[in-house]
C-alpha cells in the first residue's frame, strides 16, 4: 500500500521505549539548501549575629527534576530531535569525492559519513541523514557500489545514487533496496550548469530532501523506518585513552582522510588529502565528534583490475574521540547485520553523541595510520 512519503507520524511509543535513554540532564544538541553560489546580592551585616535556636522542623531535601530535552536523533544520539521525525525513514546518498567534484554540498548536514575506496585508488562518500526533511541539496551524486549497499541495508534507508557498477545494481535489485537512481530520474535532480560545463556532466547533479520525498512517494516506498542504529551512546565519560590530536588515515597511494582535534569545540576538523574539507553550503570545514577507522581486506572484484571488493566480515580498528584513541574490534557479516563494535576486552563500545565519520580501509594501511600526540 502506498503511503505518503516522510509524513509526520506519532512516535510516542518509540520515544518511551528504544529512545528513552536519550533524555538526560544537561545535554545539548549540536545547514543551507539554496542553489550553489560561486550563523541580587545583599551587603553583609556589621552586627554580630545572635545564635539561633535549633529548629524543630525537619528540612526536606530538594530534588531537581530531570530536564526533558526531547527525543534523540537515532544516528547521532543528540537530544532535541523533532518527535515527528522519529519514524521518518532515513536517506543515504552517494557523493563523489574526486577533485572535480569539489566543493561538495550537504555533507555538513549528514549525521554519518562513510568513506571507502572504489576504484583506481579513489574514494567515494556515502552520507546518511536521519531526517529526510532536513536534507539540503547534496552531491555531486555518483554511482553505487555493492559493498556500500551492504553497509546501508541495516538502516533501511531510501538509497540515492546515479547509476552503479554491475555488482552494485545487482545488490540493489536482489536485496530489494528502495532507491532513487539519477539515470532514471535525472530530470528531478538539480544540475549545476557551471559544473557541467567546466567539470563534466557527471559532477554536476544534486538533489534535496523534498525531491527525494517526491520521487519516493511516487514509487510507493514505505515512509516509516525500520532502522538498526550503528552506535550506542555513552551516558558517562569515555575511558582514558592514548592521545590522538591529529589523525591521518590512508585509503590508497593518492587518497587520505585527516582529522585535527579542536579541544575548545570538542570536535575534529576534517581534511581531505591534506587540505581542509569544505562544505560549499556552509563554507566551513566539516567537523565530527566521532571517528571510526575499520581495517579490512580490499581486493580486486572478481579479477577486475579497476573495481574493488571490500570484506565486511570482521576486523580491528580504532575509535577516536575527544583527542584520544581506543583500539576496537568490529563485526558485520551478512548485509542484514549492522556493524557492532567492542573494545579489546570485549566490552561493547559506547561513543560520544554527535556526528560520526567512518573510514573503511585496507588493513595493509594500518601501520601507515598515524596519531599525533600532544
Amino acid at each position: 500500500m502506498k503511503k505518503r512519503i516522510f509524513a509526520a507520524l506519532a512516535a510516542a511509543a518509540l520515544t518511551a521505549g528504544a529512545l528513552a535513554g536519550c533524555v538526560s540532564v544537561g545535554e545539548t544538541s549540536s545547514e543551507a539548501s539554496e542553489v550553489l553560489a560561486p550563523v541580587t546580592s545583599s551587603e553583609p551585616s556589621s552586627q554580630p549575629e545572635e545564635p539561633s535556636e535549633p529548629s524543630s522542623e525537619v528540612s526536606e531535601e530538594i530534588v531537581e527534576e530531570p530536564v526533558d530535552l526531547g527525543p534523540c536523533n537515532p544516528l547521532t544520539g543528540e537530544t532535541g530531535y523533532p518527535e515527528e521525525a522519529l519514524e521518518r525513514r532515513p536517506v543515504a546518498v552517494m557523493v563523489n569525492n574526486i577533485d572535480a567534484a569539489l566543493p561538495q554540498r550537504g555533507l555538513a548536514a549528514a549525521d554519518i559519513v562513510y568513506e571507502v575506496v572504489t576504484e583506481s585508488g579513489i574514494t567515494r562518500l556515502m552520507a546518511l541523514f536521519a531526517d529526510p526533511e532536513k536534507i539540503p541539496y547534496v552531491g555531486p551524486v555518483r554511482s553505487a557500489r555493492h559493498y556500500y549497499v551492504a553497509m546501508l541495508a541495516p538502516y533501511d534507508p531510501v538509497y540515492v545514487h546515479f547509476g552503479g557498477s554491475p555488482a552494485g545494481k545487482e545488490y540493489i535489485a536482489n536485496l530489494g533496496i528502495d532507491n532513487v537512481d539519477g539515470l532514471t530520474y535525472s530530470n528531478y535532480f538539480y544540475q549545476d550548469q557551471w559544473r557541467a560545463n567546466n567539470r563534466g556532466r557527471e559532477h554536476s547533479f544534486f538533489i534535496d530532501g523534498e525531491t527525494i520525498a517526491s520521487i519516493a512517494g511516487n514509487r510507493g516506498y514505505e515512509t516509516t523506518q525500520n532502522i538498526k542504529p550503528l552506535l550506542t551512546f555513552a551516558e558517562e565519560n569515555l575511558p582514558v585513552g592514548d592521545d590522538a590530536l591529529n589523525v591521518y588515515v590512508p585509503f590508497s597511494y593518492s587518497y587520505s582522510a585527516g582529522f585535527d582535534y579542536d579541544a575548545e569545540k570538542g570536535v575534529y576538523l576534517k581534511k581531505r588529502n591534506g587540505y581542509d574539507h569544505i562544505d560549499a553550503d556552509t563554507n566551513e570545514v566539516l567537523t565530527y565528534e566521532n571517528i571510526l577507522i575499520l581495517y579490512t581486506s580490499v581486493t580486486s572484484y572478481q579479477g577486475d583490475s579497476v573495481r574493488r571488493d571490500v570484506a565486511l566480515g570482521s576486523g580491528n580498528g580504532w575509535y577516536v574521540a575527544e583527542g584520544k584513541k581506543y583500539p576496537i574490534k568490529w563485526q558485520k557479516g551478512d548485509h542484514k547485520n549492522q556493524f557492532t563494535f567492542t573494545l579489546e576486552d570485549g566490552t561493547p563500545l559506547e561513543v560520544n553523541r554527535g556526528r560520526t565519520y567512518v573510514c573503511v580501509t585496507d588493513k595493509g594501511y594500518a601501520e601507515s595510520t598515524t596519531f599525533v600526540k600532544a
